[in-house]
């Protein structure tokens, strides 16, 4: 059997995209989302089970029966704390300071309908297929590492996943094997000095300039520390000191993100950085305080033997050569927790039409997507789930 003579419900995955575009929702607090989610489901007829793995957590199965090979897909579902711009949208975010610009919207839909039409093919499937209806994708705690640790994955044996893009024309998919997006984590310094007048500074200690020394410091690491063939963004984002103008600071924070493709590269970020805060404090008298958060998000790593079945599934849709290739990104993804559990792909699905002005950069206030590339994205999970229900062949355990 062939995707493309699959029943694929275009419709009602527009219907359902707009209606969550309108109606943005940020990180677990997904109560109208999963709503939503959940009667398209009731109306499809598919089982599934409700915060089982997490608040506002959804996982649909088709043929729980059988246990032989089991394919995960996953949709993140969180919106942004964006305002959103696009006045000429009748479908634009109704909720002051919200907004899908991420393509998140889009992938919820593409998964019920990807929902629908596996299971309108089940008694065609030879394996058991789960479908992830993941919170907090932007925000901490991850939602797919919550969903791991009550686990999602133990009766999984590959999970795949799609993240449209404006980059790429609509409807072409994107994909390469080994690393798609970078580890992340988080970073806050403080510095502690102690004030008086500035007419005297030699009777005080500058927080402030410790923090510049330090932000100095980082810049010296990246262009003189980093192989110019690694990548390390290490990105300082805010800092917050002093209250008026006639004495120096006491107390400065200064909070960023570091990104690394490789795990090694982040130790080695969050090493240094460490040393590079306690020497300069250390040096010019004052105190410190560093804070890396709950650790980093690890790097997401796409399976080979998944990626060569995926590449012949994308030939089947689109025709020879279909896919295109996909860079590695600085930019983190926590489907990465899956991918430490069991093998698993991340592809890309290009929503650009110029003409049709959808060709924003996502996380922006004007972002929108072509959405008659839904009905591609729902093709290639079923035609990947076609050809491999009795198992990926070469799949790395």
């Amino acid at each position: 059997m062939d995707a493309k003579q699959c029943q694929v419900d275009q419709e009602m995955m527009v219907r359902l995209r707009r209606e969550l575009h309108m109606h943005p929702e940020l990180g677990w607090d997904l109560d109208h989302t999963t709503a939503l989610v959940r009667a398209e489901l009731d109306k499809i007829g598919i089982p599934y089970e409700f915060e089982k793995y997490g608040r506002n957590t959804i996982v649909a199965t088709i043929n729980p029966e059988i246990t032989s090979f089991t394919i995960g897909i996953r949709a993140d579902m969180d919106a942004l704390p964006i305002q959103e711009r696009n006045f000429d949208k009748p479908y634009r975010s109704k909720i002051d300071g919200k907004m899908h610009a991420c393509g998140h919207d889009t992938h919820t839909a593409m998964l019920v309908g990807a929902c629908k039409t596996l299971y309108g093919i089940r008694d065609q499937l030879k394996c058991r297929v789960k479908l992830l209806f993941q919170p907090s994708e932007e925000g901490r705690p991850s939602g797919a590492n919550v969903m791991c640790q009550h686990g999602v994955m133990d009766d999984i044996d590959c999970i795949i996943m799609c993240h449209v893009n404006c980059n790429d024309p609509v409807h072409r998919p994107s994909c390469c094997f080994g690393t798609t997006n970078s580890a992340s984590n988080r970073f806050k310094v403080i510095t502690k000095g102690r004030s008086v007048h500035v007419a005297s500074p030699h009777r005080g200690i500058d927080a402030l300039a410790m923090a510049v020394k330090i932000y100095d410091g980082i810049q010296y690491m990246l262009s003189r520390e980093v192989n110019p063939f690694d990548t390390c963004v290490f990105a300082v984002c805010t800092m917050h000191a002093g209250t008026t103008i006639s004495t120096n600071a006491d107390y400065c924070e200064m909070a960023g993100s570091i990104r690394c493709l490789k795990e090694e590269t982040m130790e080695w970020a969050k090493a240094r950085l460490e040393k590079l805060v306690r020497t300069v404090c250390e040096d010019m008298r004052g105190e410190y305080e560093i804070d890396f958060g709950d650790g980093h998000l690890p790097p997401a790593v796409n399976s080979r033997a998944m990626y060569e079945s995926f590449l012949k599934s994308c030939d089947k849709v689109g025709g020879e050569g279909f896919c295109l290739p996909l860079e590695p990104s600085p930019g983190a993804e926590d489907f990465a927790y899956y991918e430490k559990k069991k093998p698993g792909l991340l592809f890309g699905l290009g929503m650009r039409n110029d003409e049709k002005g959808f060709n924003k950069p996502a996380h922006t206030v004007d972002w929108d997507v072509d959405e008659s590339a839904m009905e591609t994205g729902v093709r290639l999970f079923t035609q990947f789930v076609l050809d491999n229900m009795e198992g990926v062949p070469n799949l790395e355990k």
